[in-house]
């Protein structure tokens, strides 16, 4: 008789009984990457990395503290009809209270790290705004996981139980925003089509395989997070060492 398959925790030490096991997608993921492309568009000179890490820094941080044991989850097969992530415990990261404090924080940074800029204030709310959004897009797809307050009040729409729409809205705002932000992407335009074209390639993937442990999500994640940004900053730097070399040659 073969075994039932388990909830896996990391946090603690307790094992239940669960649903039939099966591998669906992780939780909301190229769909934050919108956030930081819009923001290039509107603030072209903040870094595209700089911005990929801003839409993400409440999951990279959310990571660490899972790794650490602080913030919890476990595996549920079948918990929604997209992702197996029972995220029943992250008051430091994805309470509205804990994103408002993370989205402040990161454009009070902003804007001592840029004295004397005449844009000083804009860039400070987009990369701010740009916090802010991951809190927002995961209400949508969230079951009633997100805390309002701590790990109290907790909301979510739930359209991770609608598992092809939610695919389809990750992809459309990857495109929407790459189609809006195209327009400032210069000699990197074809570059920028790529990169999209590989995340909308990796949001795919992860609709078939999920790691089967906790910590393997968490990890899984954040090397995710570091590798998009490694690309977003060697598409910036070969596009703005072209664009340099090219100069000259357009002037004589």
């Amino acid at each position: 008789m073969p075994s039932l398959p388990t909830w896996r925790r990391i946090g603690d030490n307790t094992s239940l009984a669960a649903i039939p096991d099966h591998q669906p997608s992780p939780a909301m993921f190229i769909g934050h990457y919108s956030a930081a492309f819009a923001a290039k568009r509107i603030a072209p000179a903040l870094p595209l990395p700089l911005l990929f890490i801003a839409c993400q820094i409440i999951d990279i941080v959310w990571g660490a503290l899972v790794l650490a044991g602080v913030e919890k989850l476990r595996i549920v097969p079948g918990f929604t009809a997209s992702n197996d992530l029972d995220l029943y415990y992250m008051p430091y990261t994805h309470s509205l209270s804990s994103a408002l404090a993370w989205s402040l924080g990161a454009a009070l940074l902003c804007w001592l790290a840029t004295p004397g800029s005449a844009a000083r204030l804009r860039t400070a709310v987009v990369v701010g705004v740009t916090v802010s959004s991951h809190w927002t897009l995961d209400l949508l797809v969230h079951v009633p996981d997100l805390p309002l307050w701590f790990d109290s009040m907790k909301v979510g729409l739930g359209w991770w139980n609608y598992r092809i729409f939610a695919l389809v809205l990750e992809l459309a705002l990857l495109w929407l925003a790459m189609a809006f932000c195209l327009p400032v992407a210069g000699a990197a335009r074809k570059k920028y089509l790529a990169l999209g074209g590989v995340m909308s390639a990796l949001q795919v993937v992860s609709l078939l395989h999920q790691p089967p442990e906790a910590a393997s999500v968490a990890q899984q994640l954040l090397l995710s997070y570091l590798a998009l940004s490694a690309a977003a900053w060697w598409i910036e730097k070969t596009s703005t060492a072209s664009t340099a070399g090219t100069a000259p040659a357009a002037q004589r």
